[in-house]
């Protein structure tokens, strides 16, 4: 059992130097370089808040099984202990029912063992209580559960909890005495007597179980990268048309595979799409590409499906490397505790930077397309269709940022405090409508209405992803370690791009 790798860090880093896969790594793991993690506590570095956080989740695990593993002195294995318990009180009872029959004064021998359990078992339960989330509360009784110490000292401990405490008993004997297939089947059987008793939804559970087995997100983006693959592949082969078939066929899979995932989520949570840092990215990634993937199936415009295929790719990818973060679904900060303004805001602002993204892609696609022999025509086509998109994307932006003050001012009394959070909404705000007037106003060429398009992307990524990088501000809730080199990787890149306007375009 302490080899197998269930213990969760969201940081690589540490997942790695523990020899774990993903973000899970074993007991015996961390065990063999606990020392080492004590050494690098020092400091206020992501790799002195992993270092804490892992051997927490030692002491956690080792509390754990002392909390369900329970063995009573001098008794053999956990039935034995129940034995043990039983026997010492059945003793005691009969000793004091004799005593009070007899008119005496009970034996203190024949108490004692009794006693010394009892004063025991109350120390243990005493160290759950102060400590809850280090025990492992199992055993069903009276619509809540209990840990097994708690269950022994209940007087009217329900069938189906004395059923689970020699249930979980019998196995921690099995997994002790190496028998783990033993121990798999008797959990198994519990399992299946506790799904017909206990008001749970265990399909819900299952299927949480089941997602994770799958991950939808790692399919779509393997759909979405075979999809630009084909897309790209079809400018330099003969058989465009059915590469262009295929490729639309991969990226319908990638954005439904995709919606998939973020349902599934939902479901779980009982959630709307939208919760945390993680669950933002993916979902500004889905609508950017429902989007180009409709508009798309419409006009059959190539750029569109490459900027598509290209927001829902990127957006997968950064969220599944998120350094120090990554698919939780545990529980949110009390501010956050509210699904109407979940979906009415927080909904609302990310389909907005979807459309942004999707802009900014498109953007980048057209202004590397001179390159290509794209001449002052497809420029014109391309600045009017990624005008129409910012023109979306401005009015759900302007939507979702308002929501978001109305927000504010009944959780934190006021509508707007210069938050850095909602600095960077602003600034996303501005930069689309100044890119739209610079383009409905004849300000600027095509290329230039291009390239604000285009830069329009790190504003956003700003607004929506730097700001949290830096720590600061009321929403705490959405801080992130780490994911400077990403955000200023992604930063030079849009540079290169709207840079590329500069270089003179080859002569067709």
């Amino acid at each position: 059992m302490a080899g197998e790798p269930f213990l969760r860090s969201d940081n690589r880093d540490m997942v790695k130097f523990l020899g774990g896969r993903g973000r899970y790594f074993s007991y015996a793991d961390a065990v063999e370089k606990a020392g080492l993690l004590r050494g690098s506590l020092r400091g206020n570095s992501p790799q002195a808040h992993a270092s804490e956080a892992v051997l927490g989740a030692l002491a956690v695990y080792e509390q754990a099984g002392v909390s369900l593993a329970l063995r009573l002195e001098g008794t053999s294995g956990c039935l034995g202990t129940l034995d043990a318990w039983h026997e010492a009180m059945a003793e005691a009872s009969a000793e004091l029912e004799s005593a009070e029959r007899e008119k005496r004064r009970p034996s203190l021998d024949r108490l004692s063992r009794a006693n010394h359990y009892f004063q025991f078992l109350s120390a243990l339960v005493y160290v759950e209580e102060t400590n809850p989330n280090i025990a492992l509360r199992v055993i069903p009784h009276g619509g809540s559960f209990l840990t097994p110490a708690a269950a022994l000292l209940e007087k009217n401990l329900s069938p189906v909890g004395q059923t689970a405490l020699k249930a979980y008993a019998a196995a921690c004997d099995a997994y002790a005495a190496g028998d783990e297939s033993t121990a798999a089947e008797t959990l198994r059987q519990l399992s299946g007597e506790l799904e017909s008793i206990l008001p749970m939804d265990f399909f819900k559970l299952h299927f949480e179980h089941f997602i994770n087995a799958l991950e939808p997100f790692l399919g779509g983006f393997f759909l979405y990268g075979m999809s630009l693959v084909c897309f790209v592949s079809s400018l330099f082969f003969r058989r465009r048309k059915a590469l262009l078939h295929v490729a639309a066929v991969f990226l319908g899979m990638a954005v439904l595979w995709h919606l998939f995932g973020i349902a599934a989520r939902m479901y779980i949570q009982s959630r709307p799409p939208v919760t945390n840092l993680y669950s933002s990215v993916v979902f500004a990634g889905v609508v950017a590409s429902s989007f180009g993937g409709t508009l798309y199936l419409f006009r059959r415009q190539l750029p569109v499906a490459a900027a598509s295929c290209a927001s829902g790719l990127l957006s997968l990818l950064v969220a599944m490397n998120l350094p120090y973060s990554g698919d939780t679904m545990g529980m949110m900060r009390a501010v956050l505790n509210s699904n109407f303004w979940l979906t009415m805001h927080v909904m609302t602002i990310m389909i907005g930077y979807g459309g942004v993204f999707l802009a900014g892609f498109l953007a980048s696609y057209h202004l590397m397309a001179r390159f290509f022999g794209q001449g002052e025509k497809g420029l014109k086509a391309g600045a009017g269709g990624v005008c129409r998109t910012l023109l979306v994307a401005l009015f759900f932006c302007f939507l979702g940022t308002m929501l978001g003050g109305i927000w504010a001012d009944m959780s934190w009394g006021r509508f707007w405090g210069w938050d850095p959070k909602e600095n960077g909404a602003l600034m996303t705000l501005l930069w689309c409508s100044c890119a739209i007037h610079a383009r409905l106003l004849h300000v600027c060429s095509y290329q230039g209405f291009l390239v604000l398009a285009s830069l329009g992307n790190i504003v956003a990524a700003w607004g929506w992803f730097g700001v949290n990088l830096m720590g600061i501000g009321l929403h705490s809730y959405g801080f992130v370690e780490g994911g400077w080199f990403w955000f200023f990787l992604f930063v030079g890149l849009q540079v290169l791009a709207a840079a590329s306007v500069l270089i003179p375009q080859r002569s067709r």
